[in-house]
């Protein structure tokens, strides 16, 4: 069952991370996620840190990022373009918050389009689970 619970941000522990994985994170989640819902945002980022500290994914943002079979903007050049042209400051933002351990979807470690039926809480047009 989905849930449109209210949205609550919590900081917990933050990961090691990069410059260069802040603008990497940025990329995925602008592509994830837009760029216009903090919210959403943010949820996206929370997931790839928390598959970080989850001992099924590497320890890395690239390891998590570029994990076989996850995120298809990484491997279809979407993040490219994006990269290439500069991540929208939203979406860097919520990277660093995300790194820095804020997040707002607990510990979920996944993340599908909201209109997938899969449940969980939803935010923005993803929906988020365990």
């Amino acid at each position: 069952k989905q849930e449109n619970r209210p949205i609550q941000t919590v900081v917990g522990s933050a990961v090691s991370y990069t410059e260069e994985d802040v603008k990497l994170l940025a990329a995925l989640i602008e592509c994830e996620a837009g760029y216009k819902n903090y919210d959403a945002l943010l949820a996206v980022g929370a997931v790839v840190a928390n598959r970080m500290k989850h001992p099924n994914y590497p320890n890395t943002v690239n390891g998590v990022i570029y994990h076989p079979g996850q995120f298809p903007p990484a491997t279809n050049g979407k993040m490219d373009v994006i990269l290439e042209r500069g991540v929208k400051e939203l979406c860097v933002t919520a990277a660093r918050d995300a790194l820095n351990g804020k997040t707002n979807v607990e510990d979920c470690i996944s993340f599908r389009s909201a209109n997938s039926g899969r449940p969980g809480t939803v935010i923005g047009s993803n929906v988020f689970f365990f």
